[in-house]
C-alpha cells in the first residue's frame, strides 16, 4: 500500500476508527505516516492516565526524551519516580543506557537518584559505574545521589567506589573520591583498598594510599561464608598480598573442577609484582606481626595444604618478608 493512499485517506473515517482501537494499535497507526500521526495524536494524548504515563515513561526513557519531556509536562505530569518501593525506575533506565538527556529531563523533574530496584538494591548510580560512564555519573551527583550507596544482595556487597578499584578504573577513582566517596566504607572485602589488594593491582593501592587509605585493616578472605570454608575468614592486607594458598577442607575439595593434587606451592622467589604490593603495604604501617599471627594460628592447615613441613612453611614466610622489607625503601 502506497504512502499516497494514506495521505488521501478521509481524517473522518481515521477519527471514526480510533475508539474501536487499543491504545496500543491506535498509536501504531499513528506511526504509519505524518498525516495519521497529527490526526491522532490528540486521541493518544487523551488516553494517557497516570497508570500508563508511568509505563510510557519506563518504555521510552531509553532513546525518546522528546516523548520523556512531553510525559512530563502538563497536561500530564507524570512524576518522574514510583511511588512502590524497588521498582525499576525511568532513571535505571536512562542510566543504564547512557541517555544523558533523558536523564537530565527526569533529575531536573524531580526523579530520585536513590531510587533502588531488585533485590541487589541497584541505584542508577551502581548502573552509570557499571557502564564506566563518567558524566552520567557526574550528573547523578550534582542531583544528590548517596555515593557511598552499596548493592549486591550479599550482606555486604560494594559501593560505586568499590566496584571502582575491582575494575582498576583510575578516573572514575579519582572522581568518586574527589565528590567524597568515604576510603573507610566497608564491603565485601573491606573497604577500597581491601578491593584493590584482593585484584592485586598496584597502581590502585599505590593511589588510594596517597589518599589516605589505612593499610592496617583486616578484612574479608571471601565474599560469602555460607556453608564456606574452613580458618582463616579474614587477615590483614599484607597477608592477602602475600597470595598464600588457602586451607581447602575434603569437603570443598570434591567441588573442584580438577580433582588431582595441585602442584607445591611456591613462595619463592618473590615475582617483582607480589615484592612491589607486599613492600609498598609494608611502607604504610601494614602490620608483619599481624600477618604472623594468623599464620601461626592456622599453621598447620595452611602448610599442608602448601605440601610443606611446619617448619619448611615458616622458612618460606620469613624469606618472603625478608625480601618485601628490603624493598621498602623504593616505596616510601
Amino acid at each position: 500500500m502506497s504512502k499516497g493512499y494514506f495521505e488521501e485517506f478521509p481524517p473522518e473515517l481515521i477519527l471514526l476508527l480510533s475508539p474501536s482501537l487499543s491504545t496500543i494499535s491506535l498509536n501504531a497507526l499513528a506511526s504509519t505516516c505524518r498525516r495519521f500521526h497529527e490526526i491522532l495524536q490528540p486521541e493518544l494524548d487523551g488516553r494517557i492516565t497516570p497508570e500508563l504515563g508511568r509505563e510510557l515513561l519506563i518504555w521510552t526513557a531509553e532513546s525518546k526524551p522528546h516523548i520523556i519531556a512531553k510525559l512530563l509536562s502538563p497536561p500530564h505530569s507524570i512524576p518522574p519516580s514510583p511511588t512502590s518501593l524497588w521498582s525499576m525506575t525511568a532513571l535505571h533506565v536512562a542510566a543504564k543506557a547512557r541517555n544523558m538527556d533523558t536523564a537530565k529531563l527526569l533529575l531536573d523533574a524531580g526523579a530520585n537518584p536513590a531510587a533502588e530496584y531488585d533485590q541487589d538494591e541497584y541505584q542508577p548510580l551502581h548502573m552509570a559505574a557499571e557502564n564506566k560512564d563518567l558524566e552520567m555519573m557526574k550528573l547523578l551527583l550534582d542531583h544528590g545521589a548517596p555515593i557511598d550507596s552499596k548493592f549486591g544482595c550479599d550482606g555486604c556487597s560494594e559501593s560505586a567506589l568499590h566496584y571502582a578499584c575491582s575494575i582498576a578504573h583510575v578516573d572514575m577513582i579519582n572522581l568518586l573520591l574527589e565528590r567524597g566517596a568515604s576510603l573507610e566504607c566497608r564491603g565485601h572485602y573491606g573497604p577500597a583498598l581491601g578491593f584493590a589488594v584482593h585484584r592485586r593491582n598496584f597502581e590502585v593501592v599505590k593511589l588510594l594510599l596517597s589518599k589516605g587509605a589505612d593499610a592496617t585493616v583486616s578484612v574479608p578472605l571471601f565474599v560469602l561464608l555460607v556453608g564456606g570454608p574452613p580458618y582463616p575468614h579474614k587477615a590483614n592486607l599484607l597477608y592477602i598480598a602475600m597470595g598464600l594458598r588457602h586451607p581447602t577442607s575434603d569437603r570443598h575439595r570434591r567441588f573442584r573442577k580438577q580433582q588431582s593434587t595441585p602442584p607445591r606451592w611456591e613462595g619463592l622467589p618473590l615475582s617483582d609484582g607480589k615484592k612491589k604490593l607486599m613492600a609498598l603495604l609494608l611502607a604504610h604501617g601494614a602490620s608483619k606481626d599481624t600477618t604472623m599471627a594468623t599464620i601461626t594460628k592456622h599453621l598447620a592447615a595452611l602448610s599442608k595444604e602448601a605440601q610443606y613441613t611446619e617448619e619448611e612453611y615458616l622458612e618460606v614466610i620469613a624469606g618472603m618478608l625478608k625480601e618485601a622489607e628490603d624493598a621498602i625503601p623504593d616505596y616510601k
